[in-house]
């Protein structure tokens, strides 16, 4: 596994924030949009597993599925956008 040094974490956070910035408005609502429906997706995914299976471990490990699929796919979330805008636009 590769370490990253502080630094270079830093560095990419900013540029990240930069592209965030940048995004035109039409671009952030459609991206959000797709991430809402996503993660309502998976909410609703985990509480089905959870009910049916009468074990809240299986919703638990089905709900990050969602997380993971935004980011894949370069969704946008607000908690994203409040980590990395503000360094990205000093």
């Amino acid at each position: 596994m590769d370490y990253v040094k502080p630094g270079q974490m830093l560095e990419s956070l900013i540029a990240m924030g930069e592209a965030k910035a940048q995004l035109p408005v039409s671009q952030k609502l459609v991206r959000s949009g797709m991430a809402g429906a996503i993660l309502g997706c998976a909410t609703t995914l985990a509480y089905t597993a959870s009910v049916q299976t009468n074990m809240p471990i299986a919703g638990a490990i089905l709900f990050p599925i969602g997380f993971v699929l935004i980011l894949l796919l370069g969704l946008e979330l607000v908690t994203g956008s409040f980590a990395a805008l503000p360094p990205g636009r000093t």
